[in-house]
């Protein structure tokens, strides 16, 4: 068996030196042919396991023209970083200038838990917020409404070589305002249920022009800060939560049915009086229609209990609370349900200042409600109407 593999083998090596050959005279390979060898017994594919002799490996004719790196060279490459030695590192993110990081995405994975503009998280700055510079000249139109906008110039090449430059209209420049600090709470509210035995009086409202939008309302001495412009009547008779506002539902906070006969006799018959009730505070079906400027915004209550800013003392959410806290009712919760009314609707309010964004940007005027009107309903849901002394304040 041994005789016929030697055999084998000098016959394969008597072929590769006759093809060596053959292209060495037709000029394809520079090459000389190896000579045969004889195979010993202790050459492969013959002899024992122990004592093979393990052939090079075979390599590209690239490789094989380079120059060999001697061990001295290789070290050398290490130590000065050689591009190809050294492995490259991985570069951290560098974020743009003037851009912002979304809070969003920086929130727990997986947990299930939402971080918006609604939040109860400490860490979220509705400040964070970086403009664009704007060009210096501003358009005023015939009602000295400020539109000032910025332009970034858009380079277009035509056809037949010429090229032109277009301003584009892009988002325009607001000042910075901020939310004023949350004062402390008054001491009369009771540490057991969280809810204090005085009742406050109704609020008195800001008095404005005629068509310069609603006045704010003005709450006592150490709710100053609050200053909602839209009344719970208000929100209902204009149309808010596609209908569903005390729909009937089984609340996961209190793990029972809500009774909405008992909810709605806390409301002042006089809010009620005209109002379809059926259709426009107790439906089960969500009816963007019905809303005040016909578009369907905000997320639902389970979203919300779900999130984890529902309170037992008010399992419908933030509007149970502030038509209870518009009726005289102060709590243990007011400086929470405040603080995410102000990262909404206050002067550094992230919708606010997104819905005042969009006018300038249009060219608009403050009081339009083609405008953005998914922005203009959620912020009538928190109790607010853009007025023109808000929108001026930006400008």
């Amino acid at each position: 068996m041994a005789d016929q593999e030697l055999d084998y083998e000098a016959v394969r090596q008597e072929n590769i030196r006759k093809n060596a050959e053959l292209m060495l005279s037709l000029g394809l390979d520079k090459r000389r042919p190896p000579a045969p060898r004889k195979l010993g017994d202790g050459d492969y594919p013959g002899g024992s396991s122990s004592s093979r002799r393990i052939l090079p490996p075979r390599k590209s004719s690239r490789i094989a023209a380079a120059a060999p790196r001697s061990y001295v060279e290789t070290f050398r490459g290490y130590a000065d970083g050689d591009p190809r030695l050294v492995k490259k590192e991985k570069r951290e993110k560098v974020y743009r200038k003037g851009s912002r990081k979304s809070k969003r995405s920086e929130g727990d994975a997986g947990t299930g838990r939402y971080r918006d503009w609604g939040s109860d998280d400490d860490d979220y700055d509705s400040d964070d917020y970086v403009q664009p510079r704007s060009r210096p000249e501003d358009d005023f139109d015939s009602g000295d409404e400020r539109r000032a906008r910025i332009y970034s110039p858009s380079y277009r090449g035509k056809r037949d070589g010429s090229e032109t430059f277009v301003e584009i209209p892009a988002r325009s420049q607001l000042k910075r305002l901020r939310n004023p600090p949350l004062p402390t709470p008054p001491p009369s509210i009771d540490e057991e249920d969280g809810i204090s035995p005085v009742r406050a009086p109704l609020p008195a409202r800001e008095e404005v022009e005629p068509g310069k939008g609603r006045g704010a309302l003005l709450f006592e001495e150490g709710y100053s800060h609050f200053r909602p412009n839209v009344t719970p009547e208000e929100m209902l008779r204009g149309g808010v939560f596609g209908g569903t506002a005390f729909r009937p539902y089984h609340s996961s906070v209190l793990r029972r049915d809500l009774d909405v006969d008992a909810e709605l006799a806390e409301l002042p018959t006089s809010w009620l009086e005209g109002l379809d009730v059926d259709g426009l505070l107790t439906s089960s079906t969500y009816d963007a229609s019905k809303n005040r400027f016909g578009v369907k915004a905000g997320q639902s209550l389970e979203d919300w209990e779900q999130a984890g800013w529902v309170r037992a003392q008010d399992p419908r959410g933030w509007f149970q609370w502030y038509y209870r806290f518009y009726l005289g009712r102060r709590s243990s919760d007011d400086s929470r349900q405040i603080s995410r009314w102000l990262k909404a609707c206050g002067p550094a309010g992230r919708f606010k200042k997104m819905l005042v964004q969009k006018v300038a940007a249009a060219g608009g005027a403050w009081d339009d409600g083609e405008v953005n009107p998914v922005v203009r309903q959620t912020l009538w849901q928190w109790g607010y109407d853009l007025s023109q002394a808000d929108y001026r304040a930006y400008l």
